[in-house]
């Protein structure tokens, strides 16, 4: 019955639609559901209201929220020191206001662009649908257990607008004017982009069905956006306040005791890809590949103990799971499009009077028609056809995992009381 479930999901044209939808439902089974669903669209419906800090972003995006700071609360006083570079967010903030929408709404917006990359990256990644399904799922797990989409006790509406526009450079790797604008976007909504940014980098270097210019010259790309970020940002800031940095010494030490959360939560079931990455690149003398996802593993960890809130930053680190997932991607995959492309132009090879040789169409025609005959809709065929077959496995028990451990996670943190319209909540609720 699952089989053949995936082998509807995965059929047809409209096979994207169909794997994020399943992805959304993942993701709101196992979760809080977001705000927008529980309140209401309108901006009223907020509850609770929203701290005064981002309500002035609402209707001055470009206000320094310096003085709105509570020193006897760190979590609060962060809000005000943080959120005035914060400008694209703020500018999302407005507009849902100006519309009278939900301010969780430009958010969960941003959580949708979340799973679609899940899909878009993933299928860009192994040409495979089996494992873009995948890779949906697994991110439907991080967005389950992450508060950048999901309603909280606290709203802070800027993060999943952070997260989304990731999420979204990420999935226009083939789009240089879109992948460049949107990074430079996302540094202006939340400066620990900078960091995904760096994991995007990393993904675009392992990739193997991509030349090694264009691979570079995303990588230049990355490196504008951020460099003009930072020129922008200084000359913004002497109308701004200095951000104050005084609550990392206590975010830290009070980080720290959550470390194995912080572990967890930035990849859950990948971290089954990540080893992969390291061992499989470690074998096959890459070293370097090996060290760099192992250091990038690491770093990301570390950052999310910077700040109180865990589960909000270790949702940036998503991008190293698509990287971890490039360097593992055979190398046979970079064969295919130099013969798509050999066989395109002998088809379109002409004489010097205009007409083209007989010789040569005749040849072509036997690798047309092999190229442009459609795969079986079979699931189990296309995993046993599929040249990425012994990554579909890991990929799944990687999403699984992701899924069950998110209602631990939550479970955990609510006193052993399931939040309300998770799936394990409505089965202890029939129960009783």
């Amino acid at each position: 019955m699952i089989i053949r479930f995936l082998n509807f999901v995965t059929a047809g044209p409209f096979w994207i639609c169909k794997v994020w939808l399943l992805s959304l439902f993942a993701a709101l089974s196992f979760s809080c559901v977001p705000a927008v669903f529980r309140d209401g669209l309108a901006w009223n419906d907020a509850n609770p209201p929203l701290p005064p800090a981002y309500e002035l972003k609402a209707d001055q995006p470009f206000a320094d929220t310096a003085g709105l700071t509570i020193p006897a609360d760190s979590g609060a006083r962060s809000h005000g020191a943080k959120l005035t570079p914060r400008v694209f967010s703020a500018a999302c903030l407005f507009l849902a206001k100006q519309l009278d929408w939900h301010p969780y709404f430009p958010a969960s917006l941003g959580g949708c662009l979340f799973l679609l990359s899940g899909i878009i990256t993933g299928y860009r990644i192994t040409s495979d649908r089996n494992i873009a399904v995948g890779t949906s799922l697994i991110l439907a797990g991080l967005y389950a257990s992450n508060a950048c989409f999901s309603m909280n006790f606290e709203p802070k509406p800027f993060d999943g607008v952070a997260i989304g526009l990731v999420a979204l450079t990420l999935m226009l790797i083939d789009r240089p004017i879109l992948f460049t604008g949107c990074a430079f976007l996302a540094c202006w909504t939340d400066e620990r982009a900078i960091m995904s940014l760096m994991l995007i980098g990393m993904t675009v270097l392992f990739l193997i069905n991509m030349d090694r210019k264009a691979r570079q010259n995303r990588c230049w790309m990355l490196v504008g956006a951020i460099l003009s970020y930072i020129i922008s940002r200084k000359l913004l800031e002497a109308i701004w306040s200095p951000a104050d940095f005084s609550m990392l010494g206590e975010n830290l030490l009070t980080s720290t005791a959550y470390y194995q959360l912080a572990g967890w939560s930035c990849f859950e079931g990948a971290w089954i890809l990540l080893a992969m990455a390291i061992w499989t690149n470690l074998q096959s003398r890459s070293p370097l590949v090996s060290l760099s996802i192992l250091i990038a593993a690491v770093g990301c960890v570390g950052s999310c103990l910077i700040v109180l809130d865990v589960s909000r930053a270790s949702c940036f680190a998503f991008p190293l799971i698509f990287a971890a997932l490039a360097s593992l991607t055979p190398t046979l995959k970079n064969d295919e499009p130099t013969k798509s492309r050999k066989f395109k132009e002998q088809t379109t090879t002409r004489t010097a009077n205009g007409k083209r040789h007989r010789n040569v169409r005749k040849k072509a025609k036997p690798e047309l028609n092999a190229e442009n005959f459609e795969p079986s809709n079979d699931f189990d065929t296309n995993i046993a056809a599929s040249p990425t077959k012994s990554l579909t496995g890991p990929v799944f028990l990687a999403a699984l995992i992701s899924l069950l451990s998110t209602n631990w996670e939550i479970i955990m943190a609510t006193v052993l009381s399931p939040c309300s319209s998770t799936l394990i909540w409505f089965i202890q609720y029939l129960t009783n």
